[in-house]
């Protein structure tokens, strides 16, 4: 009888990890890992003790253990550097600038529609800054999501649906498992920009790079407001200069990427 039992574990197991990943192996790949970084955090939480990067460092570990067994060459095809061209780098950092000056507004106006509750900011979700938040969420987290997200979700989708689907489904996982409803449009939006990456170039590297750039813009970039009066009162949002700025280094940034694409070959190995 336990022999049985634990046949049917490895079974289904082996199941999970093997291909093709359906979207429901991946949502069970989700909660497998990110709810334990959750767990952790919550169980900190409510005891009131400071665990500092334990969760996130926990995130990597199941992250790399999913890799290793889903195949001895999965974790070297994950990590293989790829050569970018510098110009496709110029290009991404022009037009994420861009994005994030867009999606920012695209905040403010989701706010609006959806008011933060009083003292959110100040619960689970959101620490007073320090160098355990700062390493955490604006470093730590771009490495270890790109690696489970696009190393792992969008490699295996692709070899199982169209780039769209491969693209949109790791992107829709990407945006519901950051679970707070004010990020998940947001993550959702940029896990569309670095599956597009990763389907374009097969470069992790390029991916993490793209994405901690993402991270540190939202800590370091200069974002000026004015008050302006609405139907839902007076409310703060970004100058109209500022917003169309965004807009056109987002189309700058974007053309860039695209010429420099066409430029150099497509990698097709997934």
């Amino acid at each position: 009888m336990k022999e049985n039992i634990s046949e049917n574990i490895k079974t289904a197991g082996d199941s999970l990890f093997a291909d093709p990943l359906t979207l429901k192996k991946a949502l069970l790949l989700c909660f497998y890992s990110i709810g334990l970084q959750y767990a952790a955090g919550f169980i900190a939480y409510i005891a009131k003790i400071n665990i500092g990067l334990v969760p996130d460092l926990l995130f990597l570990a199941v992250v790399l253990f999913i890799a290793k067994v889903m195949g001895r060459n999965e974790l070297r095809q994950i990590f293989k550097w790829r050569g970018i061209p510098i110009p496709v780098f110029a290009g991404v950092m022009i037009l994420f600038y861009g994005f994030n000056i867009l999606r920012s507004e695209l905040r403010i106006l989701f706010q609006i529609l959806l008011p933060v509750p009083d003292n959110f900011f100040d619960s689970l979700f959101y620490k007073p800054e320090n160098i355990f938040m700062i390493v955490s969420l604006y470093l730590l987290s771009g490495f270890s999501e790109e690696i489970f997200f696009r190393g792992i979700l969008a490699r295996k989708f692709f070899r199982s649906y169209s780039p769209f689907k491969a693209i949109l489904f790791s992107a829709l996982l990407f945006g519901v498992m950051h679970i707070n409803p004010w990020q998940v449009l947001n993550s959702f939006l940029g896990g569309i920009f670095y599956g597009w990456v990763y389907w374009r170039y097969r470069s992790i590297w390029l991916c993490v790079f793209t994405h901690i750039y993402s991270n540190l813009l939202v800590y370091l970039m200069p974002l000026p407001y004015t008050g302006v009066s609405s139907g839902y009162g007076f409310i703060y949002r970004h100058p109209s200069w500022f917003v169309a700025l965004g807009a056109i280094l987002f189309v700058i940034g974007l053309l860039l990427v695209i010429f420099f694409s066409v430029k150099t070959k497509k990698i097709k190995e997934y």
